[in-house]
């Protein structure tokens, strides 16, 4: 197993940034030894790692849902409704 903390691990003890993620993956892909599964290697589930690939900019929920104990998807349904409600042009129309 590498040496290297998870990407999300490393997030939160503030040894790595958000944008390190691509270093983290050449970095699984340039390894001799056996790392595991991308998913594992960067200390994401497969269903956020599906995520991150459809939509990198998702990224920062992953890392904030693994620092709150949450589901990526709650945090994710809750910026939606918040972006909802910032455009929403009457009080009644924020869902």
């Amino acid at each position: 197993m590498s040496s290297k903390p998870p990407f999300v691990k490393a997030c939160l003890s503030g040894r790595a940034l958000l944008i390190d993620i691509d270093d983290y993956v050449a970095a699984w892909h340039g390894s001799a030894e056996s790392v595991g599964e991308i998913h594992e290697f960067l200390g994401m589930t497969t269903d956020e790692y599906r995520l991150w690939v459809e939509r990198p900019e998702s990224l920062r929920f992953i890392v904030a849902a693994h620092k709150n104990g949450l589901p990526v998807t709650d945090l994710v349904m809750k910026q939606a409704g918040l972006m909802a409600a910032a455009r929403a042009e009457a009080k009644d129309e924020a869902v």
